[in-house]
């Protein structure tokens, strides 16, 4: 899956104009709540078979902290 095509699913489960959304964006421009969360670490398990703890997730400030954990 390309970078591409990720920030396009980050950019649905965070609601967020996917034109506007780069690995710069920080997260409080964006609806980072428990819901996206959630989503989150669905999107992390069913497209790249890892299990993260959500707790862990309190450190993450921008997209790009997003993309890190999608990396192989």
């Amino acid at each position: 899956m390309s970078q591409d095509e990720i920030l396009d699913e980050l950019a649905d489960i965070l609601g967020a104009d996917r034109a506007a959304l780069t690995p710069e964006t920080p997260l409080s421009a964006v609806t980072w709540d428990s819901m996206a969360l959630l989503a989150y670490l669905a999107f992390l398990r069913f497209r790249f078979g890892k299990v993260l703890p959500g707790v862990s997730c309190a450190a993450f400030r921008t997209v790009g902290d997003l993309l890190a954990r999608c990396a192989p």
